[in-house]
């Protein structure tokens, strides 16, 4: 997985709840749960094969997001239109006391699984356990490290998901993206 989409992470989680058993209270964990998460930008890339479409935002490249077969506007769009682009997606963070780091891995297929809504498909997920080296809960920027020891800083958008996590921490951290639920096109 390439470095964008491991911080990309770090930016938005889903949590699974994992086995480690602990002396200290644990935590719970924090996240946002948005239905509809709806973003508008210019296309970037139209992935025809894959059904994914990127958009540019204010200058910033956002993550691809799938169209299913349910969306016939996607085979009109072309780079260079603007969009808005409405779909489900789930953002947790847990505070997990000696969970082993390791690298990225993909639980696309137990979210699925899980998943009990017929209006929605879980399209990407992935678990990363990390550990926090500095945090400014102000203004959302963290750092951390995986288990490559490589130091990465992002800005976290959701304030909540800092909420009850400090320096040292280490936090398991899944990211769930789900399919667009609707595609407008702009003029």
């Amino acid at each position: 997985m390439p470095a964008s989409g491991i911080c990309a992470i770090l930016l938005s989680a889903t949590w699974l709840a994992t086995g480690t058993v602990t002396a200290e209270p644990r935590q719970e964990p924090r996240g946002v749960i948005q239905q509809v998460f709806e973003t508008t930008g210019e296309v970037d890339e139209v992935d025809r094969m894959g059904r994914m479409i990127t958009i540019k935002s204010a200058g910033v490249v956002q993550t691809a997001i799938y169209a299913g077969p349910d969306l016939p506007i996607f085979d009109q769009l072309n780079r260079g239109d603007i969009v808005t682009i409405r779909y489900y997606d789930a953002y947790i963070v847990a505070v997990t006391p000696g969970a082993r780091m390791g690298p990225p891995s993909n639980t696309t297929e137990e979210a699925q699984q899980a998943l009990d809504r017929d209006n929605a498909a879980v399209m990407q997920q992935t678990k990363l356990t990390v550990t926090i080296d500095a945090m400014d809960a102000t203004t959302g920027l963290v750092t951390y490290h995986g288990f490559d020891n490589r130091r990465v800083q992002r800005q976290v958008q959701q304030r909540a998901l800092l909420e009850g996590v400090k320096v040292g921490d280490v936090v398991t951290i899944t990211y769930t993206r789900a399919r667009a639920a609707a595609i407008t096109k702009g003029q």
